[in-house]
């Protein structure tokens, strides 16, 4: 069933979750241990971070990102004091009949 009896498309929304501001360990830990202990050189970063993929009812593309980015916000998926929601992308997922 759509989500709120909106008819339209399947869309697949691709989200990721990161900390906010310059710190963040478990990158900097895999930056460390990992990446730079292998002997690779040219990794100045790395940032981690939590995937999440919605297939949501919607009425077209831009309608899908803004309902998962409110559903995100509202059900609490990240918290915005400390996280920083990306949206990195939308796939039409088909008719969903």
């Amino acid at each position: 069933m759509p989500m709120n009896g909106v008819k339209g498309g399947r869309y697949l929304v691709h989200v990721a979750i990161t900390l906010k501001g310059s710190r963040d360990p478990e990158g900097e830990t895999i930056l460390k241990d990992v990446v730079t202990a292998s002997g690779l050189s040219g990794v100045l970063k790395v940032r981690s971070g939590k995937y999440l993929g919605f297939v949501i009812s919607a009425p077209n593309a831009e309608g899908a990102v803004k309902a998962v980015a409110d559903l995100c916000y509202r059900l609490r998926i990240y918290n915005p004091t400390v996280h920083e929601l990306l949206m990195l992308g939308v796939e039409d997922e088909g008719s969903g009949d």
